[in-house]
Parts: structure tokens; C-alpha cells; sequence
């Protein structure tokens, strides 16, 4: 019999029944074996052993050999857990149950970003989730996670002050998104809270999860509008004492620069965002410019070669920067996400971004002997996956 998710995520106490439940919500972010799960729990092998072992007389879990390997995958849930990217420019909502692999989510795309108001998005985003849980035929919301383009305090889990665009003052995502989904959903939706994180942090997250599950050192890049960097150390979200570790877009790049929001001069946001590379197009294109990032790319594939030399020199650029941060992290996984990273457009940016890394980095921290890699995401929707993993990692009912 199908057991209830938010049963799962219900506080236990006990040290084995901490330990058990770390395993479960382990495998509520993917079945895996053994050996992974006990890296991404934080378990000794033997303590997962056991607990899989308990587990599997309890109906809870199962295992299948898949080759070499022994896979264990969770049994059958109801309830649905729900992951919503909200990007400046649109929104994107996936949902599946906690026993269903990452890839049979259902998805929806709505062409209304943050930008445009929470008073406006939240409604939108709403009917959103309702449209995937109905794909799913499930009664029950138990878990929600949040992308958002800001830094989170990892504390308080809200923005870091100063509210800049997109954000104004007194904006609490999080919350005004939980309160319309309880008005809207009622019974329906049982979440004690929507977990908020960055979205560069769960691109990343997302993609050592299901890109790059081996490696120890992955940063995401998330290059759209804003440009953001998550760091993932040994499985975790690596995010500085408030939230702030990873924000490449402020790093300044040029003393005398434009000016950006953030106050800085020069910073990288001001010459590779999306938006700006619009804007340089209209400059040298003028009336036959593209109108968005988009048809920028579009143009690009269809021979424009300004909008190829936009995006070639862009992502030069950030590589840049991003070469620089090799030189401190190390990193094993470089993974270009974002407009820049989207399937069109890496034709132009992808080894444009590995040149820009070697201008900067020292050899010994990206050279191919050491297996460093950089790579277009993987993931589809990876940011809206990670707030899925977060938010069954970070969802708890009271006992």
C-alpha cells in the first residue's frame, strides 16, 4: 500500500530514526546505490546498509541489480512534491511523487517572471502547480521548493537586504506564495512552508545530482539576465555565512565600468546578462536587431554574424571570471546553464566559455589530465529540479 510523503517527512525522534530518515530523504531525491546515497545523506556505509536492510522489511524501499550495481529506489507514494524556478522573465513549475525518477516529472512554463510583481506572478505560478498536480491525479501537495534570482540567508531562509530589482522591500516569496496556495488549494495543499533557496544554488544542486553525481567540486553556472554561480562541495550547497557565496555577476570587471544595481562599476552582470546583450545588438543592428535573448540566438543560428560574435565574446568573458574562481575552488564540473547554456545558443558560447577559463586559471586546476570538465547543463528545468531536492530535504511536519 502506497505510503503518504508527508508521513516520510515527518519529524522522528531518536538518532536512528534521524538516520533513517536522512536515507529516505536521500532517495526521495533519486534512487541510487549504496555508496552515493551514503555521501548525500551523511551516513556511513554501514549505517545505510543497515537502514535499507530495515527498510526493505518494512515495504518502504526496494532493490533491483542493475548490472554491477544494486539500486535503491523507494516504494510507491502519493502526495506530490512541487519545484518552482521563478526567473525574471518566466517561471517554471514541475511536480512528481517522491517515488517517481526526476525525468517523469510533469512541467509547465509560464511566460511571467518576477520581474513583473509578486502581485502578479503568484497567481500566475499558482495555477500553475494546480495544472501539474491534476497531470498527476494526486490529492496532496506536501512539499514546495523555491528558485529565486537573490541571495537567500541561509538562516532566516529569506533575501538578503537591500531589496534590489527585481525586489522591493517587504517582498517575502516564500510566504505570499505559501498563503495564496493554501487560499487557492485549501486541504489540498498540506506544506508547512515553501523552501526558499537561490537559483544558481539549485541549477547547481541539481546538476550533481543528476549530472555529475560523482564528483566532489561542481560550480553551475546560472548566465541569463543575472549571472550567478552555485558551489557544490561534497554533495552540499556551499553558500557563505549569509548566502551571498557564488554572486560572479558583481565581480568587477572593468574599475571604470557601467554602473550596475548592485552599485558597483563594471560588474560582469553589466556586460555578458542577457539583457544587455540585447541591447548591444540593437546598437549595432538597429532596426533589424532581434527583440529578445531568444531571437538574439535565433539570428546567431541563422548566420548573423554580429549575434554570433555577441554571444562568442560574452561567454569569453565570463569564462574569464570564471577561471578565477577555479583558481580558488578547484572545481571538478564547470556546468554553463542559463540563456548562455540553453541548447541553441552553446554552439557559440561553450567553447567560448573553456577559452575564457584558460586565459585565467592556472593549468594544474583545469587541465584535462585532471579530469576537469566543462560542460552545457543537463538537466532541463535544473533549477526547478534542485527546489524539488531542497524542498525534500528541507520540508519537515511536526511529529
Amino acid at each position: 500500500m502506497p505510503v503518504q510523503l508527508r508521513e516520510l517527512l515527518t519529524a522522528r525522534a531518536g538518532v536512528r530514526e534521524e538516520n533513517r530518515s536522512k536515507l529516505l530523504r536521500a532517495l526521495m531525491v533519486s534512487p541510487d546505490n549504496q555508496a552515493n546515497l551514503s555521501k548525500r545523506a551523511g551516513l556511513s556505509t554501514g549505517t545505510v546498509s543497515e537502514a535499507v536492510s530495515e527498510l526493505v522489511g518494512q515495504k518502504l524501499v526496494r532493490t533491483e541489480k542493475i548490472g554491477r550495481e544494486t539500486i535503491v529506489r523507494l516504494a510507491r507514494t502519493t502526495g506530490v512534491v512541487v519545484g518552482i524556478e521563478g526567473g525574471r522573465q518566466t517561471a517554471t513549475v514541475v511536480a512528481r511523487r517522491a517515488d517517481q525518477e526526476y525525468l517523469d516529472s510533469a512541467a509547465r512554463q509560464v511566460r511571467m517572471g518576477v520581474s513583473r510583481g509578486l502581485q502578479m506572478w503568484i497567481p500566475a505560478v499558482v495555477e500553475a502547480v494546480r495544472e501539474v498536480v491534476d497531470d498527476l491525479e494526486q490529492e496532496e501537495v506536501a512539499a514546495v521548493g523555491l528558485a529565486v534570482p537573490w541571495m537567500i540567508d541561509p538562516q532566516r531562509g529569506a533575501l538578503v537586504p537591500p531589496a534590489l530589482p527585481p525586489w522591493e522591500e517587504g517582498d517575502d516569496p516564500a510566504g505570499q506564495l505559501a498563503a495564496r496556495l493554501r487560499q487557492e488549494l485549501g486541504d489540498q495543499f498540506t506544506a508547512p512552508k515553501v523552501v526558499l533557496d537561490n537559483d544558481a544554488n539549485l541549477l547547481a544542486y541539481a546538476e550533481s545530482i543528476y549530472g555529475s553525481p560523482s564528483g566532489e567540486t561542481l560550480i553551475g553556472i546560472k548566465a541569463s539576465t543575472g549571472i550567478g554561480a552555485g558551489i557544490i562541495i561534497g554533495g552540499n550547497i556551499f553558500r557563505g555565512m549569509r548566502g551571498v557565496a557564488g554572486e560572479l555577476g558583481h565581480t568587477s570587471l572593468q574599475a571604470d565600468g557601467r554602473f550596475c544595481v548592485c552599485g558597483g562599476r563594471g560588474c560582469l552582470e553589466t556586460l555578458v546578462g542577457a539583457s544587455v546583450l540585447v541591447e548591444q545588438a540593437k546598437t549595432a543592428l538597429g532596426k533589424l536587431a532581434p527583440a529578445s535573448f531568444d531571437d538574439l540566438v535565433a539570428a546567431a543560428v541563422n548566420g548573423s554574424l554580429t549575434c554570433q560574435r555577441l554571444l562568442y565574446e560574452a561567454a569569453r568573458t565570463l569564462g574569464v571570471a570564471l577561471g578565477n574562481l577555479c583558481n580558488v575552488l578547484n572545481p571538478n564540473v564547470v556546468v554553463l546553464g542559463g540563456t548562455l547554456g540553453q541548447d541553441d545558443a552553446v554552439r557559440y558560447t561553450l567553447d567560448a566559455c573553456r577559452e575564457g577559463i584558460a586565459r585565467t586559471a592556472m593549468r594544474a586546476a583545469v587541465s584535462d589530465e585532471s579530469g576537469f570538465t566543462v560542460r552545457a547543463r543537463q538537466v532541463r528545468h535544473a533549477a526547478s529540479h534542485g527546489a524539488v531536492a531542497m524542498a525534500l530535504q528541507g520540508t519537515v511536519y511536526p511529529a
